[in-house]
């Protein structure tokens, strides 16, 4: 299968990216920055790594572009690529909002317009096969955050509506499927600055195993939806946060 995953030169991407090239899939791997640790990876031969700011205007557009160049159309799109950046309230309201402006770009807006792309141009060409979308939110999006991270818990809160609202809106016109994943806290680098913060006694304490989440509990997941086995719980969120949050 073709896949494109973003966000992947680390945390649940890298792992994501890992268990799909082992089941010999072909990748486009984005990442911003952090490149070189997908350079230096040993992932299968039909493996593609792509660079771009998914915060900046043309980002998600030109991630659309280079994709359909490498791969044509895919199977399947993993829109993982997330930020977390605390913004507390005390800012002045100009750097608050202009932090805000950011999550909601890259946690949101992005996955937007690369979902609105693909389906447009599969509606376009009459692309008949089916496009699985997996869009990587948060328990955040249910039970919100804590004030520094309000801009966090409001793009994933969109990303779930953005999940139901394709399902709904293109799933039997147009063969396209859409999942989301909610984890709770996952033991990441993105995680680590908070870990060093709090503690990670103090994390744990929300959770009913005796160890934190890591990305390898989650890609199995994706590998599963990839697969086209759980096409019957298109539109659902699926939560991966040990027992942290119930709905």
């Amino acid at each position: 299968m073709k896949i494109l995953i973003t966000g992947s030169s680390k945390g649940i991407g890298f792992q994501i990216a890992q268990e799909l090239s082992e089941n010999d899939n072909e990748l486009v791997l984005h990442c911003n920055s952090n490149h070189e640790k997908l350079q230096n990876f040993s992932f299968n031969k039909k493996t593609h790594i792509v660079r771009e700011d998914l915060s900046s205007p043309n980002g998600a557009l030109n991630l659309f572009n280079k994709t359909c160049d490498l791969i044509g159309f895919p199977d399947s799109i993993i829109n993982n690529a997330g930020i977390a950046e605390s913004s507390p309230i005390e800012k002045n309201t100009e750097e608050w909002a202009n932090e805000f402006d950011k999550t909601i770009s890259v946690n949101l807006k992005s996955p937007a317009i690369i979902c609105k792309e693909f389906i447009s141009k599969k509606r376009k060409e009459n692309i008949k096969n089916r496009l699985r979308i997996i869009n990587i939110a948060s328990r955040a999006a249910f039970r919100g955050e804590v004030e520094d991270f309000i801009s966090y818990a409001c793009s994933k809160g969109g990303l779930i509506s953005l999940t139901k609202t394709i399902t709904r809106s293109f799933g039997k016109k147009d063969n396209v499927l859409a999942f989301s994943i909610a984890p709770g806290f996952v033991n990441t680098e993105m995680a680590k600055s908070f870990i060093e913060k709090n503690g990670e006694d103090l994390v744990k304490k929300g959770i009913r195993l005796d160890r934190l989440t890591e990305p390898k509990d989650i890609s199995p997941l994706i590998a599963l939806i990839v697969s086209g086995k759980m096409d019957h719980s298109t539109g659902s969120t699926i939560d991966v946060n040990a027992g942290s949050y119930l709905r």
